[in-house]
């Protein structure tokens, strides 16, 4: 799961050597790379790797501008593609505007489907449809896998009812368990492989673990880290930010980078606590955590300068295949 940088179409490319199963990138274009355009570099610099965008939201970009960007990329990468859809985040929060309703993600993934299927439907009080010529290239994908972000009951219904599988963060508040069936869901995990006798109040740890911890400061009072005197020092530094502008500084290098205004308060207890971050052998025990509860899968979010070597550390860790 990476947060789209120019150079996130290379570390796609290392993660399928590393033999990673798919790679998702975040849609947030108000501080991110454009994802459609990193989505497409990456299928040119690739070949098994399934690819897409997590997550799109209805209020982001209109039905038929997702459907036509997600018919292009399947005909780049031809059966490697799927989308997971949501009620947004970062995307909406940036806009000043909060998550949408889920009868409306609901109405999205069935709309995305129907289209993609070749299918005209009624949108807004008008009759909408794709129609590719043979002149244009694009071919509609013969199947599509949608998965829905969903982090609580009401997105759980939703992701039952109409998608092939749900994508959670367990820790995205404190009061996310999960569905009781954990078959389908695809769990995210953040953090980095220490090394041994590597402190924690490194530079390396606070840049490849910290935009993990801050995210859990951006949530608020209800994520893992509530409470704490970081949490208390963070809130109290964004009460003194404008009003009209603390929606964008609060997510400024949300899960990509440590803020000036964030970096005193990445403590190694704030890092333990925030994160999945640990030695090796710390992350295969989480990892086998993960397993026993029945999860499809486990999707993992680099972050930091170097990437690869994230990939690489977690790779070893879970024990990657790397295929021939």
């Amino acid at each position: 799961m990476f947060p789209p940088t120019m150079d996130t179409p290379e570390h796609i490319r290392v993660a399928e050597e590393l033999g990673y199963r798919f790679a998702h990138v975040y849609d947030s274009p108000a501080f991110l790379a454009d994802a459609w355009i990193t989505l497409a570099r990456a299928a040119e610099r690739t070949s098994r790797i399934r690819i897409g965008p997590s997550v799109i939201t209805p209020r982001l970009r209109h039905l038929v501008a997702n459907a036509g960007a997600i018919a292009t990329l399947n005909t780049l990468a031809p059966g490697r593609v799927e989308v997971v859809v949501g009620s947004g985040f970062t995307s909406q929060l940036m806009l000043g505007e909060g998550p949408l309703r889920w009868a409306d993600v609901e109405r999205y993934v069935q709309g995305l489907r129907a289209l993609l299927a070749g299918e005209d439907v009624e949108w807004n009080g008008a009759v909408i449809g794709l129609r590719y010529g043979r002149l244009s290239g694009v071919a509609l994908p013969e199947s599509l896998t949608i998965r829905v972000a969903a982090h609580g009951p009401k997105g759980y219904a939703v992701a039952d009812r109409s998608a092939d599988g749900m994508v959670t963060n367990l820790d995205h508040h404190s009061a996310n368990t999960g569905p009781g069936d954990m078959s389908k869901v695809i769990a995210s995990y953040y953090g980095t492989v220490v090394d041994e006798d590597e402190p924690w109040d490194s530079d390396r740890v606070i840049d490849a673990t910290g935009p993990c911890a801050a995210f859990q400061l951006h949530i608020g009072g209800e994520g893992l880290v509530g409470g704490t005197p970081e949490w208390q020092a963070y809130t109290e530094a964004l009460e003194r930010i404008d009003p009209r502008k603390r929606h964008l500084e609060t997510h400024r290098g949300h899960l990509i980078e440590v803020t000036d205004l964030e970096r005193p308060l990445m403590t190694p207890e704030l890092l333990r606590n925030a994160t999945g971050s640990g030695t090796l052998a710390q992350v295969r025990e989480a990892l086998a955590g993960f397993e026993a509860m029945g999860v499809e899968g486990i999707v993992y979010g680099p972050m930091g300068p170097d990437v690869p070597r994230e990939l690489a550390a977690f790779a070893e860790a879970a024990n990657l295949a790397v295929p021939a």
